[in-house]
């Protein structure tokens, strides 16, 4: 039987070197493929869940009386505007905040690096910083077309 060649670039080949480069061309392609799917697949969309649960610990250590406990959970720009505008540490001055009393999580969003976390009687925002959120806002009411405002806020 004869050996049939083919143009695998400029110079003709046989077909068997053609079809190993064919099968290694293929697998390369196909890795960078799997790896770019991957990657996409990690970044489609913040994980709400974790939002949610930082919003509910920080109510409830809001709740418990626990300022050091809630402002680690809040952002530093918004850990610095407490202090700023209240004259006092952090811890004090969250728990002398007029917030409400807040329980469950009804609904929750999350876009790129934010999150809205809406609950009973409030709805609380957050940032990724690294690999984590953190609150933003919270005490906060819709104004309609406006942003929110919020009791306790980043500047």
């Amino acid at each position: 039987m004869a050996e049939v060649e083919l143009s695998c670039g400029p110079v003709p080949r046989p077909a068997d070197e053609c079809s190993g480069r064919s099968r290694r061309l293929t697998i390369v392609v196909g890795t960078v493929l799997l790896m770019i799917m991957m990657t996409s697949c990690s970044t489609l969309g913040p994980d709400t869940a974790a939002a949610d649960g930082v919003a509910t610990a920080f109510y409830r250590a809001v709740h418990d009386g626990d300022g050091i406990g809630a402002c680690t959970l809040l952002a530093p720009a918004t850990v610095e505007e407490l202090e700023r505008t209240s004259g006092q540490p952090c811890p004090e001055a969250i728990l002398d905040q007029d917030l409400p009393d807040v329980k469950d999580v009804l609904d929750s969003q999350a876009f790129g690096r934010g999150a809205q976390v809406v609950m009973t009687g409030d709805v609380v925002f957050l940032s990724m910083f690294d690999d984590h959120w953190s609150v933003t806002g919270v005490g906060c009411t819709s104004r309609g077309d406006r942003p929110y405002d919020c009791i306790v806020k980043g500047g």
